[in-house]
C-alpha cells in the first residue's frame, strides 16, 4: 500500500474518523404514468414514508419533473407533518418551479399528514395528447426508516387545502466569522404574520424599523368623493369651531394620544384626510360665494348713493 495513503488512514483512525454511507432509507426515486386522456383532479398515490419519533420527524423534499410534447416542467415541494395530524389530503407548498413555458404546470404534490402518504395530482392538462410520465424523487431531511411503495389511482373533485410547511420560521443573520450574536431579520409565525426585526409580529407585516420605498400602494374604501354628493351634509362652521376648541382635533380624526398608543392605518388616514380636504374645498366655495354676494351688495349700495 502507498505509504502516504497508509499514513493518512492511520491519522484518521487515531482521531476516530469514520465515513458513514448515504442512508438509503432517506431517499425514494420512482415514476408514475398518467394516461393520455387524464383529467384535472386525477391522482396517483405512490408511496408512504416511515418517519421516527411518532411521526414528528416527517420532513421531506419532493421533486417532480415531466415532459409532454413541447411542454416541460420541474418543481420541488416541501412536505412537513407530525404525529397527530388530520387524515385529509393537503397540497404541499412549492419552493422551486422550473417551467419551459410560463405557467405550464400540470401537477402538484399532495400529502396525507396522518398516513404519511404521497400522491401526484393533476392541476392542468397542458401539452399534446399522449401518456405523461412523472419522475419523482423524495429526500427525507429529518430521520426516516424507509418508504412503502404502491399505486392507487382516483380523482379528487374537491378543493385541496394547503399543507403547512412549518410551524414557524426564523431567519437569523450576522457575522459568521466572529462571536457576535446573530440578529433576527425575519420571523414568520404560525398564524401567518411576518415580522422584520421583531420576534412577535402582531400584524400581517410588522416592521421594527424604517421602511424606505419608491412607492407604496394602499387601498382605502370608500374613497370620500361622496362629499360632493348633493345629499352630503357639512358640519356648520360654528359647530366645527366649537368641536375643535373642545377636543383639540378635527372630527373623525384620531387624537394625538390614540396615535401615540396605537399608531395609524395609512389607508384609513389618507381617506380621512382627503375627506377633510374635500369638505374644506366646499367650505371655501361657500365662503367665496358669500364674499361675492357681499361685494355685489356693497357695489349696489355705492351705486345708489351716487
Amino acid at each position: 500500500m502507498n505509504k502516504f495513503i497508509l499514513f493518512i488512514i492511520l491519522i484518521l483512525s487515531g482521531f476516530g474518523y469514520a465515513v458513514k454511507a448515504q442512508n438509503v432509507n432517506d431517499y425514494l426515486e420512482t415514476n408514475v404514468t398518467f394516461p393520455a386522456n387524464y383529467k384535472i383532479g386525477d391522482f396517483i398515490e405512490f408511496a408512504a414514508a416511515k418517519p421516527i419519533s411518532a411521526g414528528a420527524s416527517a420532513y421531506y423534499e419532493v421533486s417532480i419533473t415531466y415532459t409532454r410534447g413541447n411542454m416541460a416542467a420541474a418543481a420541488t415541494h416541501i412536505v412537513s407533518s407530525s404525529h397527530a395530524n388530520s387524515p385529509s389530503w393537503q397540497e404541499a407548498g412549492r419552493v422551486n418551479n422550473n417551467v419551459y413555458t410560463t405557467g405550464a404546470v400540470n401537477f402538484t404534490i399532495d400529502h396525507n399528514p396522518n398516513t404519511k402518504a404521497f400522491r401526484v395530482r393533476a392541476i392542468e392538462t397542458f401539452g399534446v395528447t399522449a401518456p405523461l410520465v412523472v419522475y419523482i424523487k423524495i429526500r427525507s431531511i429529518n430521520f426516516n426508516t424507509g418508504f412503502n411503495t404502491y399505486l392507487t389511482t382516483g380523482n379528487e373533485p374537491n378543493l385541496v387545502k394547503r399543507l403547512p410547511m412549518t410551524y414557524d420560521w426564523d431567519l437569523v443573520v450576522g457575522n459568521t466569522f466572529t462571536s457576535s450574536e446573530g440578529i433576527l431579520a425575519i420571523k414568520a409565525a404560525s398564524n401567518g404574520n411576518v415580522g422584520i426585526g421583531t420576534a412577535n409580529p402582531t400584524e400581517k407585516l410588522a416592521v421594527n424599523g424604517t421602511i424606505r420605498a419608491k412607492e407604496i400602494k394602499v387601498e382605502a374604501n370608500p374613497w370620500p368623493d361622496y362629499v360632493f354628493n348633493d345629499d352630503h351634509q357639512l358640519m356648520p362652521l360654528d359647530s366645527l369651531a366649537s368641536f375643535v376648541k373642545e377636543n383639540k382635533h378635527l372630527p373623525n380624526i384620531a387624537p394625538a394620544k390614540s396615535v401615540e398608543e396605537n399608531g395609524v392605518a395609512l389607508g384609513e388616514l389618507n381617506r380621512q384626510l382627503l375627506q377633510k380636504i374635500e369638505e374644506m374645498t366646499l367650505y371655501l366655495i361657500d365662503q367665496s360665494r358669500e364674499i361675492k354676494s357681499l361685494k355685489n351688495e356693497v357695489q349696489a349700495l355705492k351705486t345708489q348713493q351716487r
